[in-house]
């Protein structure tokens, strides 16, 4: 029947062709207080033979700027920050402030040639975040996929992708199989990834808990690997209630530090910053995690629930619950809100700072990420279907990240400080569908 009705004269890309789909978004992300904000164009096409044959392709490009933590903790004083720049071994001279930075000379490093050497400074006021401000990046990425029946199996495939950023580049590939089992009510899934990532930041791979400084680094780049499985099950468990429960393990092995984020070294008494360290993360992280989703169609509601739980070898675990519900005004218009709660512990050697006179510990971050917190999302998503092929939405969310900003042990100047600043975002996504033959 899906032979005769997609004929080849009715299709855009061949004989058995049954239906295509394009998919077309747009993201515009801000961060509170002027801090992070990027725009994500994505498209992504699918093509779907009348035999069970999926081909899919996808497009993404990011520009990301605006002020980023570093790490470091706030004082009652001014701090002055140091990283490479740029145009190492430029000659030009001091040109001053710009964009909240100073170009400042550097003295040679030993062992190299004695020419003029530049850094870029930046100075964060008293009682204030540190932030650097110079963070701009952009992105590209490629993805490609491919499925179909293979013999008695239901669906098996493979793909792969490429990302590249101005100072990171990643290749992934991954692989499944499904079948399809009881009457088609039940299947049966196994995926596996892999990716392969280097690292390359400006100024080179600093080495982990030395002090901050503008000299370019020995070492230019270093790779991570990360090899996972997901194995599902999905069933419908009757004509309105379909569920699906996953597995996931995952390895990463190499080079996993931020290389522009830094941790404090305060005084014991006082609190005060007297140096800044780069972080230092282990190698090795293993995690997993169990996914359970269910849809619910109660007419004219479709409900989505889904939980999760994850836990990591860096002591991180967490427990995740997402909530949305569909509402169909007639067959044009459509109402999504959602929620998201998140809340997660701390990494084993997550620290907001570390104790001068003490030693330092093989592996330490201040990055809030790695830190216990919790976080909600909450938006909603109006589709609007402008014929049956085509359809045109405006999805608009708000993220808030809420943890500990004053420990209890906080020392001295400390206990007065926000340790814990969290993240506050608006996002806005628009977004086209268009099922074609």
């Amino acid at each position: 029947m899906a032979q005769s009705s997609y004929g080849t004269e009715n299709n855009n890309f061949g004989p058995g062709v049954a239906y295509s789909q394009l998919d077309a978004a747009l993201l515009v992300y801000q961060e509170a207080g002027g801090r992070v904000s990027a725009t994500e164009p994505t498209l992504d096409l699918s093509i779907h033979g009348a035999d069970g044959r999926v081909l899919t392709g996808g497009l993404v490009a990011d520009a990301v700027s605006g002020a980023t933590p570093n790490g470091a903790v706030p004082s009652t004083v001014s701090q002055n920050f140091v990283t490479p720049l740029k145009a190492r071994g430029s000659t030009a001279s001091v040109t001053g402030a710009s964009g909240g930075s100073t170009i400042i000379h550097l003295p040679p490093t030993p062992g190299q040639l004695a020419t003029a050497a530049l850094g870029r400074q930046y100075t964060v006021a008293p009682n204030t975040l540190p932030v650097d401000k110079g963070f701009r990046d952009h992105r590209g990425a490629i993805t490609l996929g491919w499925s179909q029946p293979l013999g008695a199996i239901s669906d098996v495939g493979f793909g792969g992708g490429f990302s590249r950023e101005t100072d990171y580049q990643a290749i992934s590939a991954n692989a499944h199989i499904a079948q399809n089992l009881n009457s088609a009510n039940t299947t049966v899934s196994l995926a596996v990834n892999s990716e392969f990532d280097s690292s390359s930041p400006f100024g080179g791979i600093p080495t982990p808990l030395t002090v901050m400084n503008a000299q370019w680094k020995t070492q230019a780049s270093r790779n991570k690997s990360q090899l996972g499985f997901v194995l599902g099950v999905t069933q419908i468990l009757s004509r309105r209630w379909l569920t699906q429960l996953n597995y996931s393990f995952d390895r990463q092995s190499g080079y996993q530090n931020d290389p522009y984020r830094v941790i404090s070294v305060v005084d014991p008494s006082s609190g005060q910053p007297t140096s800044t360290l780069y972080e230092s993360r282990p190698d090795n992280r293993q995690s997993q995690s169990v996914f359970w989703d269910n849809k619910l169609d109660l007419d004219p509601f479709v409900t989505d629930l889904a939980l999760r739980y994850y836990k990591d070898s860096w002591g991180i675990s967490s427990k995740t619950a997402e909530l949305s519900e569909r509402i169909n005004f007639g067959t044009a218009f459509y109402l999504e809100p959602n929620a998201r709660w998140y809340q997660q512990s701390a990494a084993n050697f997550f620290h907001y700072y570390l104790v001068g006179g003490q030693p330092n510990p093989a592996f330490a971050s201040s990055d809030t990420r790695l830190g216990s917190f919790t976080a909600l999302t909450y938006g909603a998503k109006l589709g609007f279907a402008l014929n049956g092929r085509s359809e045109v939405y405006v999805k608009g969310e708000y993220y808030q990240q809420t943890g500990n900003g004053h420990p209890a042990d906080a020392i001295g100047q400390l206990r007065q400080q926000n340790l814990f600043a969290g993240t506050k975002a608006a996002m806005v996504f628009l977004g086209y569908s268009w099922d074609f033959h």
